[in-house]
């Protein structure tokens, strides 16, 4: 059932490293610091007691890396990667896309350490206050319940892209949740080179 929703990277497919990234240095190195150090070293964050990040947001314009910047980072650490966009997970039956959402955190904790990666997320979690739809209100409560539960840190991390941070809700951004974000902007001449 979940096979179809959920494109969990295909071991034949080849894993795409930081070499293919162009003009993306700065962020590389933050993402590395926030996503791939606390995979790889967890016994580091714990021996100096800094929590690593459940969340990190990436946005910039629309073409500039942010999908293939997490690609990347789960083909650094060889971790299981899960994509989730907006339009995939509406469900056209109540409790359809809340049930979706929870079944693609329980396989990520499962076969951890993973990045789940919510593409524009925007569709899927705008601000509460500004929509009339029930169905977004329940799915934005949903990944806040969900991401205040992931109990193993630094194993399971959240990767969510947008074009439009300032469209999603606020509950979202606060620390614990996607406390970290990281501006993908436009590459220089030597990065597009």
């Amino acid at each position: 059932k979940l096979g179809s929703m959920t494109k969990a990277i295909d071991a034949s497919i080849p894993r795409i490293t930081y070499d293919e990234l162009g003009g993306l240095k700065k962020e590389v190195q933050k993402i590395r610091e926030m996503v791939e150090l606390p995979m790889r070293h967890p016994e580091l964050f714990d021996k100096i007691g800094v929590e690593a990040p459940k969340g990190v947001l990436l946005y910039g314009p629309p073409g500039t890396g942010k999908t293939l910047l997490a690609k990347a980072v789960a083909g650094e650490t060889n971790a299981n990667f899960v994509s989730l966009s907006g339009p995939e997970i509406m469900g056209k039956f109540y409790g359809e896309s809340e049930e979706r959402i929870r079944e693609i955190f329980t396989q990520a904790e499962e076969n951890a350490p993973s990045i789940i990666f919510i593409d524009e997320i925007d569709s899927i979690a705008p601000k509460r206050d500004e929509v009339s739809g029930e169905l977004e209100k329940r799915i934005v409560s949903q990944l806040l319940t969900l991401m205040d539960g992931m109990k193993s840190r630094g194993k399971v991390v959240v990767i969510a892209a947008t074009n439009r941070p300032d469209s999603i809700d606020p509950a979202l951004r606060r620390p614990g949740r996607f406390d970290r974000e990281i501006e993908i902007g436009i590459p220089d001449d030597e990065g597009r080179f």
